[in-house]
């Protein structure tokens, strides 16, 4: 049922009974002046306004010992007819309390300009007092409309009835505090004395120290438990310094020896090789463990965080690899989920004491200011609003108990939508929240509360919101129905961005890290709806590719989705951020991720050029790879075939009748021993010009630079070309 509509601010719950009466005077009590106005405010104070008609020059107050600070610090006493402030004095405002609790205070006035004997004074302060609670209701109206009531629920625990008084709330961005006030204070004075000489004792004295203060260190990894980009291509390493004495298996790269384990023949791995595969896949998944605990730890905290980078001596070029082992842990930790720009990398190079691997240090920071704090990450930067709400006639509520007083009664403008939150601690991964969608129609901030939904003369469901600022629009979730569902995929992906140095085929470059959320919206009502996507942009992300259609919903932005009945759209969300990485261009992932760099209008014109031919040498190495296999496969099929006629002919030799079978099956035999003769030798040359075009190969990616001029040599080109 939808509760009583009232057009003006009034009195909907009197006394409720639920706070009990204080046994001793707790409040500032006078005989001299009521109390005409309480207006309660959000950050623990009330303001309270008291009319008086003085006959005489002086206005005695009774003030509680614990308000008595409050009382001095906000008392202001005006002339009701002019409404300039009148100068006033307090004896007594030192002494100690009464048995009952309180002060007795007596405030003078000065004699009245036209001389008449009685004074009206207005008699304003601020004390302490409970916040009032603020509670809504919507309703929903098919018109497109919402009506939008709101409660503040008040409590009386001053220790007086409010008799007749205009009560209001507010809330503003005001700053409250105790002071003292009551309290005299003496101040020390050093006692001097002159001509009189005595022994001066020096300081005393310590040992010297360096002062590490200044910085935090969080974790430390050594080299060996950092996950190394080029893990995942370690095994394809193995043929680009092999020696000449490897067998061409050994030497062939990943794609080769998976092509030749489809042979019927292919050796099985010696076991050496299978250990050393089963502790390599142990330390990555261990690494893997390490990296992922670490970055669940790091999301927790709001400072931002330094990784420094360390070599061994001995090391070549130790500051590199002190910078590659940085970067590469700070890409694992953004891969994680830690916002980029909370961590650094830096190179610290050979450093004594320091092994090789890394180490996360939070360094200090000088005290934030008011400006910082504000600023802060994670802080909450939401605006703080100003509201008054008063009621217009005069209302009672009786010391100890509460009250429900009307602060807004207006039709909004608002909707019915779905909100799909994924990201809150009570939000859903899967199913879109049913809520309503309503602009604050005042010109003050309604307080954060709970909201309950009426529609249709039913109860349809409750949620809670944020302050909405005025003239602002609020989304409300009231119910999950189910109605509309929602699939997130995701992928990532990095494109290099810059070139930044190469050195023997290793390239370091800016990176942009894109990561991609696919949500695919259905809705399974038979009527259309409006789904608002909730997502949020960590800190060092950068959107690139999203609907044109959002609005900001706190630090997350809303992106809003119109469905047909039973329609499914795919909303696609794209965000890069920039990395450094460290490309081996032996392997496949380090040749790949430059051909597509070579497809950019913006690449380095001399750089593709070298890396144009050496993707050609590459490319001719893996065709001759591919070509050596498949000989080998054909002549173990000339093997297989020649062991089953021997065995055939072996068979006819028993017989008498067999003579000219036996002929035609050893001519067979002849021919295909030819062929594996042949095979063997087109091996042969197979493996002599691949040999030719890894030695052109490595010596290019030797030989590569940044130059625009080209620098790859092109000894042994010609020949791998015929293969």
């Amino acid at each position: 049922m939808r509760p009583n509509s009232l057009k003006n601010l009034a009195l909907l719950a009197g006394v409720c009974g639920l706070l009990p009466a204080c046994g001793r005077s707790s409040y500032v009590s006078t005989d001299d002046a009521a109390l005409g106005r309480v207006v309660v405010y959000r950050n623990g104070v009330a303001y309270y306004e008291r009319r008086a008609s003085i006959e005489g020059d002086a206005l005695r107050l009774s003030v509680p010992a614990d308000k008595i600070d409050d009382f001095l610090k906000s008392l202001t006493v005006a002339d009701a007819k002019t409404g300039k402030p009148l100068p006033v004095s307090f004896p007594g405002a030192g002494t100690p309390a009464s048995g009952s609790g309180t002060v007795d205070m007596t405030v003078t006035l000065p004699p009245a300009a036209d001389g008449s004997k009685i004074r009206d004074v207005v008699l304003t302060y601020v004390t302490e007092s409970p916040a009032w609670k603020p509670s809504y209701r919507v309703v929903l109206d098919p018109a497109g409309k919402v009506g939008l009531e709101g409660w503040a629920i008040v409590d009386n625990t001053s220790g007086e009835d409010w008799n007749a008084v205009k009560v209001g709330v507010g809330s503003s961005s005001a700053l409250a505090f105790r002071y003292d006030l009551k309290s005299v204070r003496t101040v020390h004075r050093d006692m001097l004395q002159t001509e009189e000489r005595f022994a001066v004792a020096p300081p005393t004295g310590g040992s010297l120290f360096k002062n590490t203060a200044g910085e935090h260190v969080i974790d430390q990894l050594a080299a060996e438990d950092l996950p190394t980009e080029a893990d995942e291509q370690e095994t394809t390493l193995a043929y680009a310094d092999a020696p000449d004495t490897y067998s061409a298996e050994e030497a062939m790269p990943t794609a080769g020896r998976a092509m030749a384990a489809k042979s019927v023949v292919a050796a099985a791995p010696r076991a050496p090789q299978r250990e050393k595969a089963k502790q390599d896949v142990s330390r990555r998944a261990e690494s893997a463990n390490k990296v992922r605990a670490l970055a669940q730890s790091l999301r927790q905290r709001g400072d931002t965080l330094v990784i420094e980078g360390f070599a061994e001596p001995g090391e070549p070029d130790p500051q590199m690899r002190a910078v590659e082992r940085a970067n590469v842990l700070r890409n694992q930790l953004i891969k994680e989920g830690v916002p980029p720009a909370q961590v650094e990398a830096q190179g610290r190079g050979v450093v004594a004491g320091q092994k090789a691997g890394v180490r996360l240090v939070a360094a200090a920071t000088p005290p934030a200011t008011g400006a910082d704090k504000a600023g802060a990450p994670g802080a909450d930067a939401s605006p703080v609003g100003e509201s008054h709400f008063e009621s217009s006639t005069p209302m009672s509520v009786l010391r100890g108990t509460s009250a429900m007083v009307a602060i807004l009664d207006d039709a909004a403008e608002g909707e019915i939508v779905y909100l799909f939150d994924p990201e809150s601690d009570r939000g859903d991964g899967r199913f879109a929240f049913r809520s309503v969608l309503f602009r604050n129609p005042t010109d003050s901030t309604l307080e954060s509360g709970p909201v309950t939904v009426y529609g249709q003369s039913r109860f349809i469901g409750e949620g809670l919101t944020e302050a909405i600022p005025p003239h602002s629009t609020a989304v409300v979730p009231f119910a999950l129905d189910r109605q509309v569902v929602v699939e997130r995929t995701g992928d990532e992906g990095d494109h290099i961005a810059r070139l930044m140095t190469v050195q023997r085929g290793v390239l370091t470059c800016e990176v942009s890290h894109r990561r991609t959320t696919k949500l695919n919206v259905t809705n399974r009502q038979t009527t259309a709806a409006t789904v608002l996507l909730r997502h949020t942009t960590t800190r060092g992300w950068t959107i690139t590719k999203s609907p044109q259609e959002a609005e900001q919903y706190g630090q997350s932005r809303l992106y809003r989705v119109q469905l047909a009945a039973g329609e499914t759209k795919t909303v696609e969300i794209e965000e890069t951020t920039p990395m450094t990485r460290t490309l081996d261009l032996r392997t496949p992932d380090g040749l790949s991720m430059v051909k597509a760099y070579l497809s950019d209008p913006e690449r380095s014109p001399g750089f593709a050029k070298q890396m144009e031919h050496l993707l050609k040498l590459n490319r001719e190495m893996v065709d001759g790879e591919e070509a050596i296999v498949n000989l080998r496969q054909r002549g173990d099929e000339f093997r297989l075939r020649m062991d089953e006629l021997h065995g055939q002919i072996v068979s006819l030799g028993l017989t008498k009748t067999g003579g000219s079978l036996t002929s035609h099956l050893q001519a067979k035999m002849r021919q295909i021993s030819e062929k594996v003769q042949q095979n063997t030798l087109e091996i042969v040359q197979r493996q002599e010009k691949l040999m030719l075009a890894r030695v052109a190969f490595q010596d290019g990616i030797a030989e590569l630079t940044l130059a625009e001029g080209p620098a790859v040599a092109t000894s042994g080109a010609a020949s791998a070309k015929a293969m």
